[in-house]
């Protein structure tokens, strides 16, 4: 198998290829797993607030606000904090304005626009993602939920017997459900392939799904590209993973391969997995996190389209 390996890594031509390096930005950016995201965030942006010489005015009133907002979260604790999770919320909506704008920022260039009452925002984002519309039952119409007249005899019963008639629960209780049924392992691999799905939808990319031995789990005809999933990792797997990744670049005459991992793997974990892309056992292999799967389609294709 080593012979068979090192016979088709000798015979790979090179290829460009972006690496998650040079695309990604910290987990906590792009969402929120649990408080510890929230705070490594504000903690983040404090230190540039706080920086002398930086790129705030010190004596900026929004400025002053969000600096006095930190020590009140720092000396309160930063833990089940409401105030936390929706100052991150803006924070986040802030940075996807600016990514919008800039082909990617830096947070020690970059500014923020405090507002100078930031109490105001913070219930703003509170009632903004508890969506008011929603909150009374009154509001949702069972009908409209379930048009199908099976289908909404069935939800009235459980309904009735599990929440007192209550809908509101109902509907709480079916999300939680999802919810737990995504957090295991082989679900989080479908929705990641989802996930990765619409991405390419969006880009009008004919995607295959190839779930056949010794190849990737999406094949994209138009970028020569192999997409591989992983939501788990342990030292066996390099050796199974690298034999997927090489015969698929052997049977399709990949330009491209990438391996795509949640966005809560551990940095631990993520990092043994790119120890593979970072001692080139093949040359166009990029391990990225789903976060960064847009952005890699999209150098992929401008790479693609300057052959042209």
């Amino acid at each position: 198998m080593y012979f068979v390996l090192k016979y088709i890594i000798f015979i790979m031509p090179r290829f460009e290829r972006p690496r998650a390096s040079t695309i990604g930005t910290p987990v906590y950016h792009r969402r929120r797993r649990d408080w510890k995201d929230d705070r490594d965030l504000i903690e983040e942006i404090a230190t540039s607030v706080n920086k002398l010489n930086g790129p705030y005015e010190y004596y900026d009133k929004g400025v002053f606000a969000f600096r006095e907002k930190v020590k009140a979260f720092r000396a309160s604790g930063y833990e089940n904090n409401k105030d936390v999770t929706y100052l991150g919320i803006w924070i986040r909506e802030e940075l996807s304005k600016i990514s919008k704008t800039q082909a990617s920022y830096d947070l020690r260039v970059h500014t923020l626009p405090f507002p100078e009452e930031i109490d105001s925002t913070i219930l703003q984002m509170e009632q903004k993602a508890s969506g008011n519309s929603f909150n009374k039952e009154s509001e949702l119409s069972i009908d409209s939920l379930f048009p199908d007249p099976n289908l909404r005899s069935f939800a009235l019963e459980r309904m009735q017997i599990l929440h007192k008639g209550d809908l509101i629960a109902y509907l709480s209780s079916l999300v939680s459900k999802e919810r737990d049924s995504l957090l295991t392992n082989s679900a989080s691999i479908m929705d990641l392939i989802q996930i990765c799905e619409y991405n390419l939808n969006l880009l009008e990319l004919d995607t295959k799904k190839r779930y056949a031995v010794g190849e990737t789990d999406l094949w994209i005809p138009s970028l020569a590209l192999g997409i591989e999933i992983r939501n788990t990792w342990e030292s066996e797997d390099e050796i199974e993973l690298i034999r997927v990744l090489s015969d698929t670049n052997f049977r399709l005459q990949t330009r491209h391969l990438v391996v795509v991992t949640p966005d809560d793997l551990s940095d631990e974990t993520f990092s043994l997995i790119r120890k593979i892309e970072a001692r080139k056992v093949i040359e166009n292999l990029s391990i990225i996190r789903i976060g960064d799967f847009n952005n890699y389609i999209t150098k992929i294709k401008e790479i693609e389209e300057s052959k042209f």
